[in-house]
């Protein structure tokens, strides 16, 4: 597998589509999963719409940092790439906390939460679709050698775990266990400032060849 920052105008190019098809795709899949969680009043997930819809900013940020590397020379690579992913990383961490506080908050309120038929069918149809797109993503990754576009497939991994585990506590509410979709949207906050401290360490990760360039340039100046 290629490193992002050896990368080809090629390989840029390819995982600049496929990040773009990837986009859409996940903006199809958000809305769905928004209309389940209102349908619903699931605190798990809302919690998860939340993280998918921070998750969708991170990858557009991510694919115009691509591109913009791609317009640079092979040694100046990557540039903007980095600095997206360590914002975008805390950006996550902070939303995480925030989600974790407002479920720890409703704990003491009744649950709410109300799934039905229209719902559990969003549901499915979400998961099947991040589950669908992961496995693209991985493939096409491997095709091009691409280590961002890979990255970016484990994360939709990721996601639809978390989108799993809200449904799975959201039905729990059938049989009388409707706490346990508060419980979930906890859960779904660890996730994401996990996530969050992982888009830091790739960002982190990548400090070293910025360095080495911006040593290089101060010296030939």
């Amino acid at each position: 597998m290629q490193r992002t920052s050896r990368a080809t105008p090629h390989v840029y190019a390819a995982t600049s589509r496929a990040l773009a098809a990837s986009l859409a795709i996940n903006l199809l899949l958000l809305a769905a999963e928004a209309v389940a969680a209102w349908s619903a009043h699931s605190s798990g997930l809302l919690a998860d719409v939340a993280h998918a819809a921070i998750d969708l900013a991170a990858d557009a940020l991510i694919l115009v940092a691509c591109r913009l590397d791609a317009r640079l020379p092979p040694e100046r690579r990557p540039t903007y790439e980095p600095l997206a992913l360590a914002g975008l990383g805390a950006l996550l961490v902070a939303t995480g906390v925030q989600m974790i506080w407002h479920a720890a908050n409703r704990l003491d309120a009744p649950p709410v939460v109300q799934p039905g038929a229209l719902t559990l069918a969003l549901v499915v149809f979400t998961l099947s679709g991040k589950a669908a797109l992961s496995r693209w993503m991985l493939r096409k990754a491997r095709e091009i050698g691409s280590a961002l576009l890979e990255a970016s497939g484990w994360h939709v991994r990721t996601d639809a775990l978390s989108a799993l585990l809200a449904a799975l506590a959201m039905c729990a509410a059938w049989v009388g266990l409707g706490r346990l979709d508060d419980l979930a949207a906890l859960a779904i906050g660890a996730i994401v400032i996990r996530t969050g401290a992982g888009f830091i360490r790739r960002g982190g990760a990548q400090w070293p060849a910025l360095a080495a360039w911006a040593n290089r340039s101060t010296r030939g100046s």
